[in-house]
């Protein structure tokens, strides 16, 4: 098993390492609810190491998030395992400007996606080819105990282990806030360099 090393996270927002160089400053969307808007405010300030990738741990599982079968394929479902230290459960983060964040798996280059850009709770996470779409965008807020909150761009809903089951196999999806456990996640910095 490969050894992670977690960071200190503190106040509102969490510093990894260095910052990312972000894109543009982006824009916010004015027909955004006040509460997705005061979460990507509250995120604008989060930066990761741009040459790391991270375990995503669910709080209430202490398992990681991960491609169903450890897919390179696109549309491969998401789900929590326990944590092996494989490059399917390894995600680097890409700063794309406001907040926000693009996740790619280091084993398969796929992006983690919202499928078909559903709005709707319960909608699969799953790994695409990446495209910038705002469905595989994420915000990140710092939760207590270094926990984060990852909200996609598109919909304004959390990543959520559908049903807070916690056994290995549960798929991920998106589900609307309601600060439970399943909605939570660590970021722990995996050892292993990403490599393009």
């Amino acid at each position: 098993m490969k050894s992670v090393n977690s960071y200190p996270m503190s106040g509102v927002c969490f510093a990894v390492a260095i910052a990312a160089a972000a894109g543009g400053a982006g824009c916010i969307d004015d027909r955004e609810s006040g509460d997705l808007l005061a979460e990507r405010q509250a995120a604008s300030a989060v930066t990761l190491d741009p040459s790391a990738n991270y375990e995503l741990v669910g709080v209430q599982s202490g398992k990681c998030v991960g491609a169903v079968g450890a897919s390179k394929d696109p549309s491969t479902p998401l789900e929590i395992r326990t944590c092996s230290g494989n490059a399917s459960q390894r995600f680097h983060p890409t700063a794309v400007g406001g907040g926000l964040f693009q996740l790619t798996s280091e084993l398969s280059g796929l992006c983690v996606d919202v499928s078909h850009r559903s709005q709707a709770d319960g909608a699969p996470v799953i790994l695409f080819p990446c495209s910038g779409a705002t469905n595989q965008l994420w915000s990140f807020t710092d939760l207590a105990a270094g926990a984060e909150r990852l909200t996609a761009r598109h919909s304004g809903k959390v990543l959520d282990v559908t049903g807070a089951v916690s056994a290995d196999g549960t798929l991920v999806e998106q589900w609307s806030s309601n600060g439970g456990a399943n909605q939570q996640f660590r970021l722990l910095e995996a050892v292993a360099p990403f490599a393009p």
